[in-house]
């Protein structure tokens, strides 16, 4: 692939780039996405939207709103609003831990909202995260 495709590739393209990510997260952590929830994601990262994916199974209820929240509005704080998740630190934290960001929006946002709770964490990491996931080696949840 060469630097002028990367770089304008169509929303039909992102989001088939971002189905194959979020395959590649479930083979790797053995969690397989619900279809609706995988959508929103997609439709939100071919939006130019902030992207989240989840190491949680769909099952955990909070960590499922907030992801779903977070990909149809794109934007985290507002998901946080909407899901009603107390806002103490340790709740919020956790389900930070859960969230994978799919595309550098995701990362900053959550790096804001790490920073609001006083946590130091920077895109670069989160991207690092993202991509030892994709690659089957072990997630810190899983």
């Amino acid at each position: 692939m060469n630097v002028i495709n990367h770089e304008f590739r169509t929303a039909d393209e992102i989001a088939t780039e971002t189905g194959f990510i979020i395959e590649s997260i479930a083979d790797a952590l053995r969690n397989y996405p619900d279809t609706n929830s995988k959508r929103f994601a997609c439709l939100a990262a071919a939006d130019g939207k902030a992207s989240f994916w989840v190491r949680t199974g769909f099952g955990n209820t909070a960590s499922a709103l907030l992801t779903d929240q977070a990909n149809l509005t794109g934007d985290l704080e507002t998901a946080i609003a909407l899901a009603k998740l107390p806002r103490t630190s340790w709740t919020v934290y956790q389900q930070l831990e859960a969230l994978i960001p799919l595309n550098r929006k995701a990362a900053e946002q959550m790096v804001e909202q790490y920073s609001m709770l006083g946590y130091m964490r920077d895109v670069k990491e989160l991207a690092r995260e993202t991509h030892i996931i994709c690659n089957g080696f072990k997630s810190r949840v899983n």
